[in-house]
C-alpha cells in the first residue's frame, strides 16, 4: 500500500516551515511537491501558497525528520529560473468568477501555469521565457479594478 510520500507520478510532499511571529495568524508550514533527485535533493514541481523565495524547478535540500511524515525543506540549492506570484482575491470574488477565469486564461496563453487554493488564493508560476513585465501589468490592471491583491513570492529567477 503506497504512503502519502509515494504518488503515481513519483513526486514527494515536502514540508516548508514558515517563519511566523508567535501571535501572527496563518499556517505554520506550506507544502510543495518535489521530484526526488537523490541525496536529499528535490526539484520543486509546484508553486508555494505561503512560502517565499521558492519557485517551480528550484532544486532544494530537504531532510527527513524522525517522526515526521514528510521531508522538511532546509535550503534552496539552485534556482531554476522561474518566478512565483501570488494573488489574494477580494471577498466578493472567487477563483471561478469570470474575471478570474479570463485572467488565468490570458496568463496561460503567455505560458504561465497556476495552482488554486480555493476559494481565494492563486499561485502563479512564471517560467523564464515569459515576459514578467507583461504578467505584472496584467495583474496590476485587475488589481486596479479591485478584484485582487498580488505579490511577488519569489521575484528572483536565479
Amino acid at each position: 500500500m503506497p504512503t502519502e510520500l509515494e504518488l503515481s507520478e513519483g513526486l514527494v510532499r515536502i514540508r516548508v516551515p514558515l517563519e511566523r511571529a508567535p501571535d501572527e495568524a496563518g499556517p505554520a508550514e506550506d507544502w510543495l511537491w518535489g521530484e526526488a533527485l537523490g541525496s536529499g535533493r528535490y526539484r520543486v514541481e509546484s508553486c508555494p501558497f505561503f512560502a517565499y523565495g521558492i519557485s517551480r524547478d528550484d532544486v532544494v535540500r530537504a531532510a527527513e525528520a524522525p517522526g515526521k511524515e514528510a521531508p522538511h525543506l532546509e535550503d534552496v540549492l539552485e534556482k531554476g529560473g522561474h518566478r512565483t506570484l501570488r494573488l489574494a482575491l477580494e471577498p466578493a470574488i472567487d477563483a471561478g468568477a469570470p474575471p478570474m477565469l479570463r485572467l488565468l486564461e490570458r496568463l496561460g496563453e503567455l505560458g504561465c501555469t497556476h495552482e488554486i487554493m480555493r476559494p481565494k488564493i492563486i499561485a502563479i508560476d512564471v517560467p523564464p521565457e515569459v515576459d514578467v513585465a507583461l504578467v505584472a501589468e496584467l495583474l496590476q490592471q485587475v488589481a486596479r479594478e479591485g478584484a485582487l491583491l498580488w505579490e511577488w513570492a519569489d521575484p528572483r529567477p536565479s
